[in-house]
């Protein structure tokens, strides 16, 4: 009955409770005119007692503006972490249309700095009222969010956050202390002393992945503070060449004896489970993160221990959803939006669901 109640609360109820008059409360709720410092606050005692909470859909619909959203993030192929996060802004788009908001998707090489940047020249040359971003070139991300700034376009980011940015909203982990879950769950599963591979994906320019650099960050800092006495030891890889990662890897291994641990800081670890398990070395203990069909699979085989996931889909339809919120309405909600870390194994990953929103 409460919550009936509450669809029902009017402009004009609101003004009658705190003894304003219309207009008043109307200035207050869409931010425009002045208001004194006595009436601010009873409006908004009232509205927040009441839990007011505007009519979205008549009010875009009144307004007949069409509203377009840029998303950019990388391109994917099914099964990939960046199709969870995908699959989440279909959902919002779906959402979205009902407010006369459409939501346009840009996508560039997660690996290939350059892609990025012609990316966001093609952005450039359009007009959006707003932008949700991947982070994954921070330099060049946090130069575009200034520009953004001095246009007055709200934006949002998901997969990783970036300090100092004027952003709407972040959506995603704490980047640092999943790094950390990850070094706690191999070292108790290694003697300190052991050797821990670090597996990467080469990347073309600006220095790989913001998200892998802070995770890596968090997991040397977990290491250090528990007295970790191996070594860390750096090897690149290649998507889809095998031939190309067998023979790296077989030169790490018959180099440094003492490794016990593997790690990958992306949704990548499937290429180092696949070696792994059909090398000889399936003693050696890995965590990776996200729950992708072919890291699941290689989770299910036992070649992984572990995986640290972030719940994709979730980004990136709060994502698409907070902009919406913002042009609609111009209610702002938190700024910082911690997904939980999940740590899946493979006793509970056939309960784990990618796509819960």
């Amino acid at each position: 009955m409460k919550e009936k109640l509450k669809e029902h609360i009017r402009i004009v109820d609101v003004a009658r409770m705190a003894g304003v008059s219309a207009g008043t409360v109307d200035r207050v709720i869409h931010n425009r005119g002045k208001v004194s410092d006595e009436k601010l606050r009873k409006i908004r005692e009232v509205l927040a007692s009441v839990d007011y909470q505007p009519n979205l859909m008549a009010r875009s619909l009144a307004s007949c503006r069409e509203r377009t959203l840029a998303v950019i993030i990388p391109a994917y192929r099914d099964g990939d972490y960046w199709a969870d996060v995908d699959a989440g802004i279909a959902r919002a788009a779906v959402g979205a249309e009902r407010f006369n908001v459409r939501v346009r998707r840009f996508f560039f090489d997660q690996y290939d700095h350059a892609t990025f940047v012609r990316t966001l020249m093609r952005v450039r040359d359009e007009h959006f009222d707003g932008v949700l971003l991947a982070t994954l070139f921070s330099e060049s991300v946090a130069g575009y969010a200034r520009e953004l700034d001095a246009l007055g376009i709200p934006y949002v980011f998901v997969d990783s956050n970036i300090p100092g940015c004027n952003r709407l909203a972040y959506f995603g982990t704490s980047s640092v202390d999943a790094g950390a879950v990850a070094a706690r769950l191999l070292v108790d599963r290694i003697p300190l002393d052991a050797d821990i591979a670090v597996g990467s994906i080469i990347h073309r320019g600006d220095g790989g992945s913001n998200q892998c650099r802070c995770r890596e960050t968090g997991f040397r800092a977990y290491l250090e503070r528990v007295g970790f006495r191996g070594n860390l030891l750096g090897v690149s890889l290649r998507l889809d060449d095998e031939a190309y990662n067998k023979r790296i890897l077989d030169d790490l291994f018959a180099e440094h004896p003492r490794i016990a641990g593997a790690v990958t800081f992306n949704s990548t670890c499937y290429i180092l489970a696949s070696y792994l398990r059909w090398s000889g070395h399936g003693g050696v203990r890995l965590v990776g993160y996200d729950v992708i069909r072919r890291n699941r699979e290689m989770l299910e085989a036992g070649a992984v221990t572990a995986l640290v996931a972030q719940r994709p889909a979730a980004q990136g339809f709060h994502g698409v959803m907070a902009l919406c919120d913002m042009l609609v309405s111009g209610s702002r909600g938190p700024s910082d939006n911690l997904m939980p870390i999940d740590i899946v194994l493979k006793e509970n990953v056939q309960f784990y669901n990618n796509h819960i929103i």
